[in-house]
């Protein structure tokens, strides 16, 4: 109904050539109108926004697939077997890792001690 009035105010606005909807007096209630048309447009927005949201989900939902839920534990972590070997060949490779990472080569550097971290 609200939108029926403003219709025929444009068109006779229109016939009269003036260009203007709202004269005179009008303008507290042309701005009333005006903030009603904002805000219930926003929330017709807000609300398909909504719906096509829902209905995405819902379908998604029905191709999607489900996981389950382990109700077992989790596994502990297993503690790293200590190498078997020559100490010797250990500080030699842990040596040529750290030369690798610092891009020199293995005799440009010294390493003083190694230490068993826990």
């Amino acid at each position: 109904m609200l939108l029926a009035r403003i219709i025929s105010a444009a068109g006779a606005a229109a016939e009269t050539g003036d260009g203007r909807l709202f004269t005179g007096s009008n303008t507290a209630s042309s701005t009333l109108i005006t903030f009603l048309l904002g805000i219930g447009i926003v929330f017709i927005g807000l609300i398909a926004l909504i719906a096509i949201i829902k209905i995405m989900g819902a379908i998604m939902g029905r191709t999607g697939k489900k996981k389950q839920i382990a109700t077992e534990p989790a596994p502990q972590p297993v503690k790293a077997a200590v190498p078997e070997g020559d100490l010797g060949e250990i500080k030699a490779a842990v040596a040529a890792a750290v030369a690798t990472v610092m891009g020199e080569s293995v005799s440009g550097i010294r390493i003083v001690s190694f230490k068993r971290v826990d």
